[in-house]
């Protein structure tokens, strides 16, 4: 074989071995983001109360997680959760601005400890939306059709 043809051809082994642990962090690393934004979702169900919901209706843990991993944490979800805020202020009044005091507090806390604010970040918008939507619509209690229903997440109509 021509030289140059061994050469390049090792330059080209050499870059293959380079790139695989790279190629290999960076599939990893895609992973974890979806891994920690699905952690998030979870923190944020539990603390919503739908978690506690579902374990009423019997829903199992398999069936919540492949539900719930099928949905990134978008606007639609976090209006749906200010939509569940919305209900629990109209039961309990002042329950929202005492939260989102709390969520304030609790981001401040954990910007000042070095922890990761994702969390505390979306309790924050979700909160503030759940505020911002009822004092800018008449009835927030009207259901979209677009919206995440835990009964038909486990098949209850």
């Amino acid at each position: 074989l021509p030289s140059g043809f061994q050469g390049a051809r090792a330059a080209a082994s050499a870059q293959r071995k380079h790139d695989r642990p790279l190629l290999t962090f960076t599939s990893w690393e895609g992973r974890a983001a979806c891994f920690k934004e699905l952690m998030t979702i979870f923190q944020l169900l539990h603390w919503n109360g739908s978690l506690k919901a579902l374990r009423e209706t019997k829903c199992s843990r398999q069936e919540v997680i492949s539900y719930y991993s099928q949905y990134s944490l978008d606007e639609k979800m976090r209006s749906h959760m200010a939509l569940d805020w919305i209900m629990k202020e109209r039961e309990s009044p002042g329950i929202l601005s005492q939260e989102l005091r709390m969520a304030l507090r609790q981001l401040e806390e954990a910007r000042k400890a070095g922890q990761e604010l994702r969390f505390y970040k979306e309790k924050k918008e979700i909160l503030s939306l759940a505020l911002t939507q009822i004092y800018s619509d008449p009835d927030p209690s009207s259901p979209s059709d677009d919206q995440l229903s835990l009964a038909a997440l486990c098949g209850y109509h």
